[in-house]
């Protein structure tokens, strides 16, 4: 679908009417039979809505894009309302003379706003999200080609589908529409005639990815095949981000608090269980790897046998398990006993899993850059965990560091209330392991 007539008849023409609709609403619900100045609210909220546009527009929600993912479309839209209800009350406040109270009013207004607009781009998504596509090629990739091709068919949900296959030879003759794009390969050196094809495409409107951006944006992990020293010097802040930090931290220690409190209630229920069903101890203690190779202890209620060994990866449908743990691990309660290390700060609700430093040691020499997985507390629950991700070879670890990799490189607190809320999501629906 053209992009103008996407922007124009799906998504502008339907936000006016509906920023309209739900002042109509609002003014219905909040004054129902008593005397208003409806004339002046809609005159008053017009330039309020036009300011809402702007803001909308500049959080990307007049994109194709905005319909990829349903977690990013929801985030977007809620921070832009929020946005919008701070433009709005500034606007109310330089505006005195209006007779015009909104308070409650205005509230009214940005919840149904927000909740008409969120179901129109759902209602989009749903019906037409699939027929709304981008056409790319993919230009002289050797071995990578079919696993970026392969990645792309298999989540064509994000709206991508392969145009076909570019050489240096057949770029010369193809006939690529201005709606397509390139995707090109990081170690591109092409020659004169190579290079001026490509931007004469560009001048003509086509999209052009590098290769590691595209397979990011849509895996949503690093490519690890080519990482080196260089990516993490230019992608990977190094230095502590303060403010995030602290909030993050706070976060923390209110959320330590409200978990401990659940730890308290289910410890007689959860030891009794753990007691009558198996011998061993009912807590797990074991030496974990932290923030830059710090070690520490780490608190689980044990959900193995309690002489089988403790010190080796946990595989699916690990015999150790027992009845009870498989509930306790399903339900993430065997966690629980993690928030006194959330307390202590040894760890944070959103980071990597640590590992044991017996195979931390064994990952660093096997794995390029696995201890740059240490550049920031682990998480009782984290990036590869919500993918399914759960390391028990060397091989799921490095498919597991390019989640973390990734975490790492775009961490902030939306990337952190996603991950909240997904796990919240996954233990209610019985997901994961």
């Amino acid at each position: 679908m053209n992009r103008s007539l996407f922007r124009f008849w799906l998504i502008f023409v339907p936000y006016v009417a509906l920023l309209y609709g739900s002042l109509w609403l609002a003014i219905a619900l909040r004054y129902q039979n008593q005397s208003v100045n409806t004339a002046g609210h809609y005159a008053a909220f017009t330039w309020i809505f036009a300011m809402w546009l702007v803001v909308f527009f500049i959080f990307g929600l007049f994109e194709i894009l905005a319909l990829r993912r349903y977690i990013a479309l929801i985030f977007n839209m809620a921070t832009a309302m929020a946005v919008n209800f701070l433009v709005a009350v500034i606007y109310f406040y330089f505006q005195p003379n209006l007779i015009l109270t909104p308070r409650r009013f205005l509230l009214i207004e940005v919840g149904l706003a927000f909740v008409f607009l969120l179901v129109w781009h759902l209602l989009v998504k749903y019906f037409i999200g699939s027929k709304i596509t981008e056409g790319v090629y993919l230009f002289a990739f050797g071995n990578e080609l079919n696993d970026l091709e392969a990645a792309i068919r298999d989540h064509s949900y994000l709206g991508y589908r392969v145009l076909g296959n570019l050489s240096e030879e057949s770029l010369l003759q193809a006939n690529i529409s201005k709606n397509a794009s390139v995707v090109l390969p990081d170690d591109l050196n092409a020659r004169p005639a190579i290079a001026e094809r490509l931007y004469q495409l560009r001048t003509l409107g086509v999209r052009f990815y590098n290769h590691r951006d595209f397979y990011e944006q849509l895996l949503r992990k690093v490519y690890l095949s080519d990482i080196n020293e260089m990516w993490f010097l230019e992608n990977i802040d190094y230095q502590e981000k303060r403010f995030y930090g602290l909030v993050k931290r706070l976060m923390d220690i209110v959320l330590g608090v409200v978990g401990l409190i659940f730890f308290i209630f289910s410890l007689p229920f959860c030891a009794l269980l753990i007691k009558l069903t198996s011998q061993g101890p009912i807590f797990f203690v074991q030496e974990r790897v932290g923030k830059k190779g710090e070690k520490f202890k780490v608190y689980k209620y044990r959900t193995m046998d309690g002489f089988g060994p403790g010190n080796t990866w946990t595989s699916v449908n690990d015999p150790r398990i027992t009845k009870v743990g498989k509930f306790l691990r399903k339900s993430r309660i065997d966690e629980w006993p993690q928030f006194f290390n959330l307390l202590l700060g040894h760890m944070s609700l959103v980071g990597p899993r640590p590992e044991q430093p017996h195979i931390v040691e064994e990952l660093k020499a096997q794995i390029p850059f696995y201890d740059e997985r240490h550049l920031v507390k682990p998480g009782l629950t984290g990036w590869a965990q919500i993918n399914n991700i759960y390391a028990a070879s060397t091989e799921e670890t490095k498919l597991k560091l390019q989640y973390d990799l990734y975490y790492i490189k775009h961490r902030s607190f939306l990337f952190d209330l996603e991950i909240i809320l997904k796990t919240i999501y996954y233990i209610f629906t019985w997901r994961g392991r």
